[in-house]
């Protein structure tokens, strides 16, 4: 079963947030400072709100602060990503061998037929291609029966989405490929088969990212 809704979100939950997408969407980049009062004024909230999403952010480790007391988006980079793709390999392989079985027939058509459609693009935004990645892995993530799991992963997969490097342009086809690989199985109720397929497509972006980043091929 998936986990139930969240309570109606507080004050400081939603100026958490919203500072958080600004993040993730780099309308607030690496290494850029963040200054309480401009952004509360931004957010149309006090300063109480806003000292407490960043101080939210930094204890995470999104944020750092600097010796002279500023806080700047903390910058994560190919190292880093490279690492958070291994932790998601192990944690998502086994967490998509748990929610084979677990997830309802209709749902797993539903988001297998949005799959299937997009597959006659020509291309995805950058948006677009976050958007269906992230139905797939939370997908999974939501129905393993494991709660301190789910919350790992989408740590994790977070971090990954915050690292300063160029995505591959080119490997969307091939990722909605895997994640209809992935739902296929898990729509067989295939927990090593499921467990594979997930295994498979992670190892394969890491893969792509080492080519790109000229890790390999020298």
């Amino acid at each position: 079963m998936p986990y139930p809704p969240k309570p109606l979100e507080s004050v400081s939950e939603r100026t958490y947030q919203a500072v958080l997408d600004s993040i993730v969407s780099r309308r607030i980049g690496p290494g850029e400072v963040l200054e309480e009062r401009r952004l509360a004024d931004e957010l149309a909230v006090s300063r109480t709100p806003m000292r407490a999403a960043l101080n939210r952010l930094l204890g995470e480790g999104i944020l750092a602060r600097l010796s002279n007391g500023s806080v700047i988006v903390k910058a994560f980079g190919a190292t880093e990503l490279l690492e958070f793709l291994q932790v998601r390999t192990l944690l998502e392989g086994e967490a998509a061998a748990l929610a084979a079985g677990r997830i309802p027939p209709a749902r797993l058509q539903e988001v297998r037929e949005r799959l299937q459609a997009i597959l006659e693009q020509t291309m995805l935004t950058e948006q677009q291609d976050w958007s269906y990645d992230n139905e797939v892995h939370n997908l999974v993530a939501q129905h393993c029966g494991n709660r301190t799991m789910a919350a790992m992963i989408a740590d994790v997969r977070l971090r990954a989405r915050l690292c300063n490097v160029e995505r591959i342009a080119d490997r969307w086809l091939l990722a909605r490929q895997e994640h209809l690989a992935i739902l296929d199985a898990l729509g067989r109720a295939d927990a090593e088969a499921a467990r594979a397929a997930m295994v498979a497509h992670l190892a394969n972006v890491r893969q792509a990212y080492l080519k790109t980043l000229g890790y390999l091929g020298q």
